[in-house]
Order: structure tokens, then C-alpha cells, then sequence
């Protein structure tokens, strides 16, 4: 096990799962919009247009990213001469704000259908496990197969289950976007959970300018819900899709793993093989950017943190990588302060693997909401092997077993 590098100064960051009869999990973990707002990137406030732009980028991530899955799998059925499921939903086709015409005739008079679809979660999948009283942002994905525009005037209005949203309503879109019939987007409540360890479930819907309530589906009968349970850890691989990951040269799409681009990447792993060649726990794989010292940041929260809270992770090169070497490092920021490094770990291939063991009231860091970012840096030049495993990252009471 390596000597861990505690720095003592006091201070710091598309689809989990589809539904909607698909047979298997889309894999996106979508960043989105609301948590997009609460980050700090270069140690400098990300300004709104490059929120704005990042937004976009996402939504058209997450679109096409359904289409093509879709897509394949029509196709694999038409190829083995199956029956052609009924889905509850269209195809999706487009991300909203496209410029590109819609295949429906959209107006927004008074004649016009308001009907949507819901395809999928975005973020904070059901049954994710939060903190007490963390506050984050549920995610949808959903299309217009009705005939009129959605705009900012309609809302996604509480209608049942538990009262945990931070509002009763939320404006459809942040700013004057629009969504035209037949396109997709998505759309966020922010929710915060309550101080008793349980689970709770809360459900929503589209609430029109003149006040209607309607349900999601083509017969209008279906709820947006999220369901999500309180207890005494939180783990930060099953909140990816709510990051923010960026690397030298901006924001970039979280679950993403393909480098063939040269930019840095963030994604999930179930059990990837660590270097000593086992089998590891649930994980967050970071790969820097293929240039000098590129680096690579994916940032949660806020997130409110008890006393007596601990981070604990263990660090990895993937194995037969010989010239993996990064800088591992944990920022903390509390909430409108700088970031401040808590831990470094230089980790490269030497078949042992590095312990985060970190008791966050040490550093005072409790009772506080907390940004956590994790960052990888190649050291030298970046290339095939530099890939940091991250193992069960995680906030926790329990102490590690010495």
C-alpha cells in the first residue's frame, strides 16, 4: 500500500437505466443542466453561457445517444424476423433547441395537443442511496408527441407521493427554449432529502400556462417519479450521471469512454480489473487528455456531510499498463468558498493499490454542504495507459477496519 499524501491545509466538487420496454439498459450517464449551475471549474466560476452551451451539447449527447440504441435494436429484431414491439413511446429523433424542422406540424394556439413521453431517467436513478438532507437534481428524459410547443411558461408541477422537492413547480426550460412535437430533452426538479433514513418516492407531472395538469404517456396516465433512498452513505459511481466532468479544454460528456478523440473521459465500471489483476468494486474510471500533463476533473455536490463522515476509495492503474502514472488528487470546496486539496496520490503501476481513507471532520468539514472533485493528471505525456480506477468511491460512518 502506498503512503498517502495528506495535504493539512483547512479547506476543497443519459442513462442509468431505460425503461419504457426497452430489453437492456441504455448506457448514458448524462451531465445535465440544474447541477451544471453549481460547479467550479479552474477554480473560477463556470460563467452561464458555457453552462448554457454545455447543456446543449448534453441533450444532443443523450438524444442521438437513444436514437442510435434504439435504432440497433430494431434493426437486430428486423434481422431475426421478430414481431415489432409496441413501445409506449416514439423514437426520439431531436435534442431540444435544434434548428433542424420538426416531423410534426407544432403550433402553440389553443387547438393544439399537449401530450409527452417519458423515455428514461437521466439522473439519480430509482433506488439511488443520498445523505440526509442532500440536495440534488432528478433528470428526465422526455419527448413532445403532441402537437404543440413546449416552452419555459409550461412546468413540471408536484402532484403525489412524498413532498421533498426544493419548490412545488419548476419552469419546464431554464431560459426561451423550445421543444416542437416530435423532439426530446431533458427536464429537472431539485429535490432534497429528508433527515429520516428511509426510502421516498415523489411524482410529477407537466402543468400547462393556463393551469392543466397532465400525465405523461400517449393516454396521459403515467407520473415522472423518482425514488431514492436516505441512508448513511452516499456513493459517488451511482451520482455520475449528476457530475461535472471537464478536462483541459472544457466541459465533456460524464460516461463516456472513448478517448479515440483525444479528450479526457469519466465513466462507470461494475468491476473492472484493477492492477493487481482482481476483480474491483463498483468504480469511476478517469483517464486524463493525450497531451502533456493533461488533466481531468469530475466534480459532485453540494452535498450536506455529518460529522464524523469519511471518504473512502481505493486507487488503481488498470493492469498491464505499464506507463500508467497520474497525480490523484480529492479537492473539497464548501459552498461559495475556494477549493482546497485534501489528498494526493501519485499511482502507477506497481501491482499495489492506494487506500483513501479520509475522516472529513479532521479537516473541518462537517455539517456542511461540500463540493467534491476528484482529478487525475498525467504526469509527463499522456498515452493508452494512463487510466486511473478509482474503486467504491464513496461518503460513509464507518471508519475502515484497521
Amino acid at each position: 500500500m502506498k503512503k498517502l499524501m495528506l495535504i493539512l491545509s483547512l479547506s476543497i466538487l443519459l442513462f442509468a437505466g431505460c425503461t419504457v420496454n426497452v430489453p437492456e439498459p441504455l448506457d448514458i450517464e448524462a451531465t445535465v443542466q440544474s447541477n451544471v449551475e453549481q460547479v467550479v471549474q479552474d477554480k473560477k466560476l463556470v460563467d452561464e453561457t458555457m453552462l448554457q452551451e454545455a447543456l446543449d451539447q448534453q441533450a444532443a449527447k443523450i438524444s442521438t445517444d437513444i436514437d442510435q440504441k434504439l435504432n440497433m435494436m430494431m434493426t437486430q429484431m428486423a434481422d431475426k424476423q421478430e414481431p415489432t414491439p409496441n413501445f409506449y413511446i416514439a423514437t426520439p429523433t431531436l435534442s431540444i433547441g435544434s434548428n433542424q424542422s420538426s416531423t410534426k406540424t407544432s403550433r402553440s394556439d389553443g387547438n393544439c395537443v399537449v401530450k409527452y413521453a417519458y423515455v428514461s431517467d437521466v439522473t439519480f436513478p430509482d433506488g439511488t442511496l443520498t445523505l440526509p438532507k442532500t440536495t440534488f437534481t432528478k433528470s428526465w428524459y422526455i419527448q413532445n408527441i403532441g402537437t404543440c410547443d413546449l416552452d419555459h411558461r409550461y412546468k413540471l408541477v408536484y402532484v403525489s407521493g412524498d413532498k421533498v422537492g426544493t419548490a412545488d413547480e419548476f419552469p419546464l426550460f431554464p431560459s426561451a427554449k423550445l421543444l416542437k412535437p416530435g423532439e426530446s430533452a431533458v427536464v429537472s426538479v431539485q429535490l432534497a432529502a429528508p433527515e429520516d433514513l428511509s426510502t421516498f418516492s415523489t411524482y410529477w407531472a407537466l402543468k400547462t400556462p393556463d393551469g392543466k395538469v397532465i400525465q405523461a404517456g400517449d393516454a396521459q396516465n403515467m407520473l415522472l417519479s423518482s425514488v431514492f433512498k436516505v441512508g448513511r452513505q452516499y456513493n459517488f459511481y451511482e451520482n455520475l450521471g449528476g457530475a461535472i466532468c471537464s478536462d483541459n479544454s472544457g466541459l465533456f460528456f460524464c460516461g463516456s469512454s472513448d478517448r479515440t478523440s483525444g479528450r479526457g473521459t469519466a465513466y462507470y465500471a461494475p468491476s473492472p480489473t484493477v492492477e493487481s489483476n482482481y476483480a474491483g468494486q463498483p468504480s469511476i474510471v478517469i483517464s486524463p487528455p493525450k497531451i502533456d500533463n493533461g488533466t481531468t476533473r469530475v466534480a459532485f455536490g453540494p452535498i450536506l456531510v455529518p460529522r464524523g463522515t469519511w471518504l473512502r476509495a481505493a486507487i488503481s492503474c488498470p493492469p498491464n499498463a505499464p506507463s500508467c502514472d497520474n497525480y490523484v488528487r480529492l479537492f473539497v470546496q464548501v459552498e461559495g468558498q475556494t477549493e482546497q486539496r485534501v489528498t494526493e496520490t501519485q499511482e502507477n503501476n506497481d501491482g499495489l493499490t492506494s487506500q483513501w481513507n479520509i475522516q472529513l471532520s479532521d479537516y473541518g468539514y462537517h455539517d456542511q454542504s461540500l463540493l467534491f472533485i476528484f482529478e487525475v493528471q498525467a504526469i509527463g505525456g499522456s498515452d493508452k495507459d494512463d487510466m486511473i480506477i478509482i474503486q467504491a468511491p464513496r461518503l460513509t460512518d464507518q471508519p475502515p477496519i484497521l
